[in-house]
C-alpha cells in the first residue's frame, strides 16, 4: 500500500471529531445529507459506527489496512456511508490528523466533492434488484490494472456483494488474489452468506451491528417529527436509515397492510391466494425483506429476547407466536432467507407464484398453530 499521511500518527483529537460529527448530524442543514446521498462530502460515519471507524483509522496509521474489506450487516445501518468515508479519507492528499476527516481542499477532495474522482468507482447492479454482471467486473479488472491518475490509491466499492452472479464473482477473484499495491476494494454485503466463500475468504470481514435502541431513537426522533419513531424503528428491525426511509411516502402504510394480510391468514379471514392477489403491486424483494423482519421479531419473542417487546406484536400475532412450533418457524425463515439470496443475486421468479408459495407456507404455519390451540 502507498504511504499515507496518517502513518505519521495514529491518534486523533476525539473531542474535535465528536464536535464536528455532532454539528453535521444535529443541525437542520444536515438533515438532507443524513439521507446518505452518494454526493455527500465529506461522508461521516454514523455515531454507532464510530468504534469501527477508529479501528480503520488505527489500521491506516499502522499501514496495515488490508487490500480488501467486507462490511457486512443489516441493510440500513450505514455501511455505504462508512465505505464512502474511508474512500474519501484514503484518497485525500492531506487528511486531518485531528478530526480524521479529509482536508476538503486538495485536488482529490475537490474531485470527490463533485463525484468525479478518477481513482474511485462504485460497482452496483445496473437495475435495482438485478445482478452485478460479469462485464462490469471485467471492466473493473481493466480499470484496476492501470496506474492511479492521482498517484495514490485506487478505491472500489462493490454493493451489494451478494448481487454478483457466479461468473462475476469468479472474475473478481483474480483482483482479490493478485491485488495491486495501491488498490482498496470495499465489498458491502447485506447477507454475507450469500457471497461466494472464496470471495469472503479473501476479504477482511467486518460484521456491523445495528445500534442499540436508545442510540437509534436519539438519532431518528428529530428527523421524523410527524411520525412515531418507535414504530418506524420496529418495522425497520432496528436499522435507523431504513426507518428514516419508511417515514417518507407510503412505505409505513405498506408495512401495515402487509401485517394485516398475515394476520388475516392466521385468523382464517382470507386465504393465502387472496392475499397474494392483493400484494401483486409490491416488489418481490420488498415483501421478502418484510417477512424476514417480522419472522425475526417472532423468534425474538419466542426466545423472550430483550429485542422483542410485548406491545410490538398485535394480539393476533402474540397468540400465533405462542402456539407455533419453533422448528416449523425456523424452517419457514430458512426458506425465505434462501429466496432473498436468490432475488439479490438477480433471479427473476414469477411474482404471483412466489407470493402464492410464500403465503401458502405461512398458511401452513397458521394451521399448525391453530391445531395446537384446539388440542
Amino acid at each position: 500500500m502507498p504511504k499515507h499521511p496518517l502513518s505519521v500518527t495514529n491518534r486523533r483529537n476525539s473531542e474535535s471529531f465528536n464536535r464536528l460529527l455532532n454539528e453535521k448530524l444535529t443541525t437542520s442543514e444536515s438533515i438532507g445529507a443524513v439521507n446518505m446521498s452518494s454526493t455527500e462530502f465529506p461522508a461521516i460515519p454514523y455515531p454507532w459506527l464510530q468504534s469501527e471507524w477508529q479501528r480503520l483509522m488505527d489500521q491506516m496509521a499502522a499501514q496495515k489496512l488490508p487490500h480488501a474489506l467486507m462490511f457486512s450487516g443489516q441493510k440500513g445501518i450505514g455501511k455505504r456511508q462508512l465505505a464512502q468515508a474511508l474512500a474519501q479519507y484514503v484518497l485525500c492528499l492531506s487528511p486531518s490528523l485531528q478530526s480524521q476527516l479529509p482536508c476538503g481542499h486538495c485536488k482529490s477532495c475537490e474531485l470527490n466533492r463533485v463525484n468525479s474522482h478518477p481513482d474511485f468507482t462504485i460497482i452496483e447492479p445496473e437495475e435495482t434488484g438485478k445482478a452485478i454482471k460479469i462485464d462490469q467486473i471485467r471492466a473493473l479488472s481493466d480499470y484496476l490494472s492501470k496506474t492511479s491518475q492521482q498517484g495514490g490509491y485506487k478505491v472500489v466499492i462493490i454493493e451489494p456483494a451478494e448481487a454478483m452472479n457466479t461468473n462475476a464473482a469468479n472474475a473478481l477473484l483474480k483482483s482479490l488474489e493478485e491485488p495491486s499495491g495501491d488498490t482498496l476494494l470495499i465489498l458491502i454485503s447485506h447477507i454475507s452468506s450469500g457471497v461466494m466463500a472464496t470471495i469472503r475468504s479473501r476479504c477482511q470481514l467486518r460484521l456491523l451491528a445495528a445500534p442499540h435502541t436508545e442510540q437509534a431513537m436519539q438519532w431518528l426522533q428529530p428527523l421524523v417529527a410527524d411520525n412515531n419513531a418507535k414504530d418506524l424503528l420496529r418495522f425497520a428491525r432496528g436499522a435507523p436509515l431504513a426507518a428514516l426511509e419508511l417515514a417518507s411516502g407510503d412505505a409505513l402504510e405498506k408495512r401495515l397492510k402487509l401485517m394485516q394480510g398475515f394476520e388475516a391468514i392466521i385468523s382464517g379471514m382470507q386465504s393465502p391466494l387472496d392475499i397474494a392477489k392483493q400484494w401483486m403491486s409490491y416488489e418481490s424483494l420488498e415483501v421478502v425483506e418484510w417477512v424476514l423482519g417480522l419472522s425475526h421479531r417472532l423468534v425474538c419473542y419466542q426466545a423472550h429476547s430483550q429485542a422483542a417487546v410485548v406491545d410490538e406484536l398485535s394480539p393476533v400475532l402474540q397468540g400465533f407466536v405462542t402456539r407455533v412450533s419453533p422448528q416449523y418457524l425456523y424452517r419457514f425463515i430458512d426458506k425465505v432467507f434462501v429466496l432473498k439470496q436468490q432475488l439479490l443475486s438477480g433471479a427473476n421468479p414469477n411474482k404471483q407464484l412466489l407470493l402464492e408459495e410464500l403465503l401458502m407456507d405461512w398458511g401452513l404455519l397458521a394451521k399448525q398453530a391453530n391445531k395446537v390451540n384446539m388440542s
